[in-house]
């Protein structure tokens, strides 16, 4: 955790097509990469975009994720 007065550390994260895509517990694998992040000291900031959503400007996440659909 930070301590008082420190900035935290943030990474943010674009969750692509969750609604659609989420066939093999991505959703799970998202909520334990933010737990671990914020273990680690970082903020996660977790967004999600599907189709008819205003297009994200990609340049802003740090990390895109796309469930996979087999």
């Amino acid at each position: 955790m930070s301590q008082k007065g420190e900035m935290m550390k943030e990474l943010k994260i674009l969750y692509l097509y969750p609604d659609i895509l989420e066939l093999y517990g991505d959703f799970g694998n998202i909520q334990v990469l933010r737990y671990r992040l914020e273990q680690r000291g970082f903020k996660a900031i977790i967004e999600t975009y599907s189709i008819g959503d205003t297009p994200p400007d990609f340049k802003s996440y740090d990390l895109v994720f796309a469930g996979r659909r087999c």
